[in-house]
């Protein structure tokens, strides 16, 4: 006898939603080979009934779509919701109803989760229900199942990723064509991989959300996502890429979880040099890449397509699979205690610090001895030809020094118009 079809309800219908409909169309009889029955899209929902979708017509029919979302919710027929339109407060809640109902739910909304996941996690627990979430991190890359799931035998010691394929571009499209900051992302937004308005992206926020997530599997527990410290790429300038080129670094944005040997954890995301030898210094344009340190396995690195309709969708629909065949998650929701999240002023990094300096007798080497008064050792020194008495650009590298320390030194330092003549700026190297 033929099982009854795995009835599931989609809210959104936008890039990624389409992406759906295409690989659970496309893909159809492979799952209903494996699964033993069909995955049938009950309802779609989307915000304008009266809009035309062509594409999406071509994979579900037009009476599928409505605008109320309780058809989704709180239809009992209905076993799984999966939540693709965005947002945070509207995803919420629809996700909570649906757990309510007794509804697994597949969401890709890193948003809605880093900022209610322990909420959203406790009510799966509370209704022996699924949160499945691959989509929301990395689009195409595999990564939470693999934390979850793959290194389960594994104290994960170290992560660092690219997480952000609008900052990868653009920092890649600064090193490779000599664009400024502003041209970089003028051209991300025109080949789609920026939106019109990328601040969330440029300014680290995305990014940290995505940390979030991660970090709630690596430490097993809760991370507020105001622990994570955040900074982003605007402030970074074609003078920074060259002078990291000339030095044998890449800038790029990094998503860090380390573990520290007392059980304390440093969380942070923030633009950094990364050595031209090491492979996440390699990984160029849109693509996201993590690199995964574990107790059992040592190093690993996964790499792929970190946006996009089909590489999101992708990830989505290996959810949806998983859900219907009632493969559960190890942890729907933090379970441990809380470590310690050490604070951005207590890691001890090296650093880059570019200043501009009037180049006249003694005074470079007054900000020199500033800083070393501030208990900042210099390791490097790099300083181009100017003419007598023009501003000029010094780069020094540091020692590794606490954050704090360079952060209030810093800070001193621009108020010393005897001193500088221009902008200063400190990029974190991650070694």
């Amino acid at each position: 006898m033929e099982q009854k079809p795995y009835q599931i309800g989609l809210i959104g219908c936008g890039t990624v939603g389409t992406g759906v409909l295409e690989l659970l169309h496309r893909r159809r009889d492979v799952f209903c080979g494996l699964l033993g029955r069909s995955i049938e899209v009950a309802k779609v929902v989307v915000r304008d009934i009266e809009k035309s979708r062509h594409a999406a017509y071509g994979f579900a029919e037009p009476d599928t779509f409505t605008d109320n979302v309780d058809e989704v919710t709180e239809d009992p027929e209905i076993e799984l919701v999966v939540e693709v339109a965005g947002g945070v407060d509207l995803p919420r809640q629809w996700m909570m109803s649906s757990l309510s109902n007794g509804k697994d739910v597949v969401t890709a909304n890193k948003a809605a989760l880093a900022f209610h996941g322990d909420e959203i996690f406790q009510a799966a627990n509370d209704n022996d229900r699924c949160v499945y979430y691959e989509a929301s991190v990395a689009a195409a890359i595999p990564i939470i199942e693999i934390l979850q799931n793959g290194l389960a035998a594994n104290q994960v010691t170290h992560l660092s990723g690219i997480l952000n394929g609008t900052c990868n571009y653009v920092l890649t499209r600064m090193e490779e064509a000599g664009l400024g900051y502003d041209e970089a992302v003028e051209e991300a937004q025109q080949k789609g991989f920026a939106e019109a308005d990328p601040t969330l992206d440029v300014n680290g926020q995305d990014a940290a959300h995505k940390l979030a997530l991660l970090a709630r599997i690596i430490t097993r527990s809760h991370v507020p996502l105001e622990q994570v410290f955040t900074e982003g790429i605007e402030q970074v300038t074609a003078e920074d890429i060259s002078f990291s080129s000339s030095l044998g670094y890449r800038i790029k944005l990094l998503s860090i979880g380390s573990r520290n040997e007392d059980g304390s954890w440093e969380l942070r995301v923030h633009p950094a040099l990364v050595h031209k030898d090491e492979v996440l210094a390699r990984v160029q344009r849109e693509v996201n890449a993590v690199q995964v340190k574990g107790d059992a396995v040592g190093s690993m690195l996964v790499y792929g397509n970190g946006a996009g309709s089909l590489p999101t969708a992708s990830s989505v629909v290996a959810d949806i699979v998983r859900a219907a065949k009632g493969d559960k998650p190890i942890m729907n929701s933090a379970n441990g205690q809380a470590p310690r999240i050490v604070s951005i002023g207590e890691v001890a990094v090296r650093n880059y610090i570019r200043v501009t300096v009037l180049d006249l007798p003694g005074v470079l080497g007054r900000v020199t001895s500033f800083l070393g008064m501030k208990g900042i050792s210099i390791q490097s020194m790099q300083q181009p030809e100017a003419k007598h008495g023009q501003p000029v650009p010094v780069v020094f590298v540091t020692h590794k020094v606490k954050d704090s320390v360079v952060s209030s030194a810093l800070a001193e330092l621009r108020e010393r118009t005897d001193l500088l003549n221009g902008p200063t700026t400190r990029i974190r190297i991650e070694d």
